[in-house]
């Protein structure tokens, strides 16, 4: 699979690209993922020098393990998984700016044994967002 640049046309590149794949290798995928997040994103996507810094420094445990225990399910049901930027990357090295990345988890389970494989339902959001420190 050919590494996409990591912006929200690039992530809706990857998830298809994904979820064409047989169910066997996307289990493969929610493995990778469940096990190492900043790996997996540095083995799907081209990143620019700020990413490989954030991802190497600024996402927090907490943070990782919030998505490696996710968006695995989002993979094996093949919901939708989005990725949104508000405001401009900054072009310097400026120290001022800051970056929040959130996650946003819009699943749903029904326990309906009527509902054979239709019982997830769901998108989840990650949305970066620039700030002044």
């Amino acid at each position: 699979m050919t590494k996409e640049p990591l912006n929200p046309t690039g992530v809706s590149e990857v998830v298809s690209k994904l979820y064409a794949l047989p169910h066997e290798f996307l289990v493969i995928e929610a493995e990778e993922i469940a096990t190492d997040f900043p790996l997996w994103l540095t083995k799907h996507f081209e990143l620019t020098p700020h990413q490989q810094a954030f991802i190497a420094s600024g996402l927090h445990a907490s943070f990782i393990e919030f998505v490696q225990s996710r968006i695995p399910f989002f993979f094996l049901h093949r919901l939708p998984i989005s990725y949104a930027v508000m405001g401009k990357e900054p072009e310097d090295d400026d120290e001022e700016w800051g970056k929040i990345i959130e996650g946003i988890d819009g699943a749903s389970r029904t326990s309906s044994p009527h509902r054979s494989g239709g019982d997830a339902s769901g998108t989840f959001q990650f949305i970066a967002r620039y700030y002044r420190k």
